[in-house]
C-alpha cells in the first residue's frame, strides 16, 4: 500500500490525490440520504393523516374511531359527512363524533371530542365551532360565556389569519354566526337573535348541510326558552311558526338526522294536546335513529307525558337509563358518566312508575338515587335530583311506604329533616339565576313531603307529639327562610343590584311565587289534618292558605307536565285537603263539588295525573255520582294494572269497580201458596 493509500484510509476512504471517485461518494451519500428523507417524511405525513396507512383508500372517518367511540359513532345516526379543511382523517372522525353528541345534548362527551379533534390539528377551525356550541345549552336556559370566548381565542391563536381566510365559505359563515353569539357588550337578545339570522342564513345557503339547519332551528326554540323572556307573544308565534317550517322541510330532506328529529320533539312539547300529539311520530324515529343515546331514548317521554300514557313513560326512560348504564359500563365510567341524560332519566321514570301505582318499582328507582347522591356527597345537581325524587316518592305513594330516608334507613326518625340544599356558601351570592332556582325548589318540596308523612293520615296526638311537632315547625320555618332568600333576591333583581337581573327578574319572580305556594301548602297541610283529627280551631285556617296558593299558581302556572316542577301541583294538593277534611265539612255537598272542580283542572293541565283521577273518583262518589266515580276508579284501575296490587289507590279503585252481586233469585211463590195451603186447611 502506497502512502496515497494509507493517507486515503486514515481521512475515512481511499484517496488517490483528491480526483473524481471521491466527488462521486459524495454525490452518492447525498442521493441515498435525500431518498431516505423523503421516504421518512412521506412516512410521517402518513401516519399524522393516517392510522392505517395500507387501507387508507378505502378510509372513512370511522376507521380512525376506536372502542367505544365506534359504536357511538355507528349508533348516534347517520352523519352527512361535509368535510371541513383539514387532511386529517383522525380529527375529522372526532369532529364528527362530537357533532353527532352536541345535536342530542351530551355536552361534556362533545367538548371532549371536539378537543380532542383539535389536538390532531390545530387548524380544525370547525372543531373550535363544535366546542364553542356546547357552551351554550338553549333549551336549558344556561351558558357558559367566558368559556366560549376561551374557545374562540385559542382557535385566533393557532390559526394563521391567511389559512382562516382560505377557509370556505360555509366554514366562515359558521365562524361569524358562533363570534356574534358571544359577542362582547352587547345584550342577551341581541346575541341570541343575531346568532339565529346568521344561522338560518347558513341554512337556507347551504341546504346540502343539515346541521346548519338544525342549529338553526335549535337557535329558534333558543329565543321561545330564552331566559331573557325578550319576544312579545305575536313574535313568540312568529318564530315558532318559522321553526315549524324549518324543521319540516328539513326532515323531508334528511328524515334520519338526530338534531333534526330531536328539536321537532321539543318543537311538540307543547300544552295544545293535538299539537304535541305530533311529536309521536318523530320521538319514535328520533329513538331507533340514535339507539345508544340516552336522550334520544328519553325524549318521546315528553310527548306521552302530555297524553298521560304512563306505560311509555316508563319504557322509555327504562330505556334512557339503560343507554347510559351501557355506555357507561363499556368506558368504565363512575355515577358521574352522562350523569345528566342518566339521572334525569331515573327521576322521569319513577315518576311515570308512581302515576301507575307501581310503588315498589318507584322505590327501587329512589333508592338507586339515593346511592348515586351518596356517592357525590350529595352536592350539585346529585343533591336536586335525590330531593325531587324523595317529594314525588312520598307524596305520590300517598304515604304507602310510610317516610321514605333521604340518606339512611336511620333517616325515618321522626327528627329527621332533610339537611340544607339551597343558601350554601357555594350558591349564596350566585350570579347564575338557575342556582336560585333549582335548588331551593328542590329542598322546599323535600320539605313539603317531610311535613307530609308526618301528618297525613296521623292522629292529632301523633301530629302534637313532641317529636313530630318540633319536626314539623322546623321544616316550616327553614321553608320560610328560603322563601325570604327569594323575596331578597326578586326585590335585587327588581332594582337592578343583582347580576343576573335583566335576564333573570322574571325567572325570580315565577320561583318566589312557586316557592311561596309551597310555603303555604305547608300550613294549610298541617292545619287540614289537625281539623280531622280534632282541632276544630284549625278547621278555619286552611281553607284561606289554599286559596292564597291557588291565586299564586294560577297566576304563574303553564300546563307544563315536567315532573321536575309538578311536584305538588296546587289544584291537586287543594283537592286532596278537600276531600280528606269532608268527614268534617261544614257543607260537605260544597266542599266535594270544589274539589271535583279542582281535580278537573288538574287533568286538564297533567292528562292521566293518579292522584287527580283518584280524587276526581272520590269527590264523584262523595256527591253521590256513582256511575262517574265508577268511571273514574276504572280509568285508575285501568292505568294501574301493572302496579302493586296491594297499593291502597289501586285496592280502593277496583272495590269501587267490582261488579254488584246478583240479586237474589225471585220465588217461584209455590213455598207462599203451599204455606197459605197447610195454614187455610188447619
Amino acid at each position: 500500500m502506497n502512502d496515497s493509500e494509507r493517507a486515503g484510509l486514515v481521512s475515512g476512504g481511499l484517496s488517490d490525490g483528491g480526483q473524481k471517485p471521491v466527488k462521486v461518494n459524495k454525490l452518492r451519500g447525498i442521493i441515498c440520504w435525500g431518498v431516505f428523507a423523503v421516504i421518512l417524511v412521506f412516512l410521517i405525513i402518513m401516519t399524522s393523516v393516517f392510522t392505517e396507512p395500507k387501507s387508507y383508500k378505502a378510509a372513512t372517518p370511522v376507521t380512525y374511531l376506536t372502542g367505544e367511540d365506534v359504536v357511538l359513532y355507528n349508533g348516534l345516526g347517520p352523519i352527512k359527512v361535509l368535510v371541513p379543511t383539514t387532511n386529517k382523517l383522525n380529527a375529522l372522525a372526532n369532529y364528527q363524533l362530537g357533532l353527532q353528541l352536541l345535536q342530542l345534548f351530551w355536552y361534556d362527551l362533545a367538548i371532549q371530542k371536539f378537543q380532542t379533534a383539535q389536538s390532531m390539528d390545530k387548524r380544525l377551525a370547525m372543531a373550535y365551532v363544535g366546542e364553542a356550541l356546547a357552551y351554550k345549552q338553549p333549551l336549558w336556559q344556561t351558558e357558559d360565556v367566558a368559556a366560549a370566548q376561551a374557545v374562540l381565542a385559542r382557535m385566533d391563536a393557532n390559526i394563521p389569519d391567511n389559512y382562516m381566510a382560505a377557509l370556505s365559505g360555509r366554514e366562515r359563515a359558521y365562524i361569524n354566526a358562533v363570534r356574534a353569539l358571544y359577542a362582547n357588550g352587547t345584550s342577551l337578545q341581541a346575541r341570541e337573535t343575531t346568532y339565529s339570522t346568521l344561522m338560518q342564513a347558513v341554512a337556507n345557503e347551504y341546504q346540502d348541510d343539515p346541521d346548519a339547519c338544525a342549529f338553526a332551528a335549535l337557535s329558534l326554540l333558543g329565543q321561545l326558552n330564552s331566559v331573557g323572556g325578550y319576544l312579545t307573544p305575536e313574535q313568540a308565534q312568529q318564530v315558532r311558526y318559522n321553526a315549524d317550517e324549518l324543521l319540516g322541510d328539513c326532515t323531508f330532506y334528511f328524515p334520519n338526522h338526530a338534531g333534526l328529529l330531536h328539536y321537532q320533539v321539543y318543537l311538540y312539547d307543547v300544552d295544545n294536546l293535538e299539537e304535541a300529539a305530533k311529536g309521536v311520530t318523530p320521538g319514535i324515529a328520533l329513538g331507533k335513529t340514535a339507539p345508544v343515546s340516552s336522550r334520544a331514548q328519553h325524549m318521546r317521554s315528553h310527548i306521552y307525558m302530555r297524553l298521560g300514557n304512563w306505560s311509555q313513560v316508563v319504557d322509555s326512560n327504562t330505556a334512557a337509563v339503560a343507554a347510559s348504564d351501557n355506555y357507561c359500563t363499556a368506558v368504565k365510567g363512575s355515577n358521574t358518566c352522562d350523569a345528566d341524560n342518566r339521572w334525569h332519566a331515573l327521576e322521569w321514570q319513577m315518576y311515570g312508575q308512581t302515576q301507575m301505582c307501581g310503588v315498589t318499582a318507584a322505590t327501587t328507582a329512589y333508592k338507586r338515587m339515593q346511592a348515586v347522591a351518596a356517592s357525590q356527597n350529595y352536592t350539585g345537581d346529585y343533591g336536586q335530583w335525590l330531593y325531587r325524587m324523595y317529594a314525588h316518592l312520598q307524596l305520590q305513594s300517598l304515604n304507602s311506604v310510610a317516610a321514605v330516608g333521604l340518606k339512611a334507613a336511620s333517616d325515618n326518625a321522626t327528627a329527621m329533616l332533610p339537611p340544607p340544599l339551597y343558601m350554601t356558601a357555594a350558591i349564596q351570592n350566585a350570579g347564575d339565576i338557575q342556582d336560585h332556582f333549582w335548588p331551593p325548589h328542590a329542598e322546599a318540596h323535600a320539605l313539603l313531603a317531610r311535613i307530609y308523612s308526618l301528618v297525613a293520615g296521623r292522629t292529632l296526638t301523633q301530629i302534637n307529639s313532641a317529636a313530630a311537632n318540633a319536626t314539623i315547625a322546623a321544616a316550616q320555618a327553614r321553608i320560610d327562610a328560603i322563601v325570604a332568600r327569594q323575596n331578597d333576591l326578586t326585590a335585587a333583581a327588581a332594582n337592578g343590584t343583582l347580576a343576573v337581573a335583566a335576564a333573570g327578574s322574571a325567572a325570580n319572580a315565577e320561583m318566589t311565587a312557586l316557592l311561596t305556594t309551597v310555603q303555604l301548602q305547608a300550613r294549610a297541610l298541617v292545619a287540614a289534618y289537625s281539623c280531622v283529627g280534632g282541632d276544630s280551631s284549625k278547621c278555619g285556617v286552611w281553607r284561606p292558605l289554599m286559596d292564597q296558593a291557588l291565586a299564586l299558581h294560577n297566576n304563574f302556572s303553564s300546563s307544563s307536565t315536567l315532573p321536575s316542577l309538578k311536584i305538588a301541583p296546587t289544584p291537586e294538593f287543594y283537592g286532596n285537603l278537600l276531600v280528606a277534611t269532608l268527614p268534617v265539612a261544614s257543607d260537605p255537598f260544597e266542599q266535594a263539588t270544589t274539589a271535583s272542580r279542582m281535580f278537573s283542572v288538574c287533568l286538564q293541565q297533567l292528562p292521566g295525573r293518579m292522584q287527580c283521577v283518584l280524587g276526581s273518583a272520590r269527590a264523584a262518589k262523595a256527591l253521590g255520582n256513582t256511575d262517574m266515580a265508577k268511571s273514574w276508579y276504572s280509568q285508575l284501575a285501568a292505568q294501574c294494572r301493572a302496579g302493586d296490587a296491594r297499593f291502597p289507590a289501586l285496592v280502593e279503585a277496583k272495590a269501587n269497580t267490582a261488579p254488584s252481586p246478583p240479586p237474589p233469585k225471585k220465588s217461584s211463590g209455590k213455598g207462599l201458596r203451599r204455606a197459605l195451603a197447610s195454614s187455610a186447611s188447619a
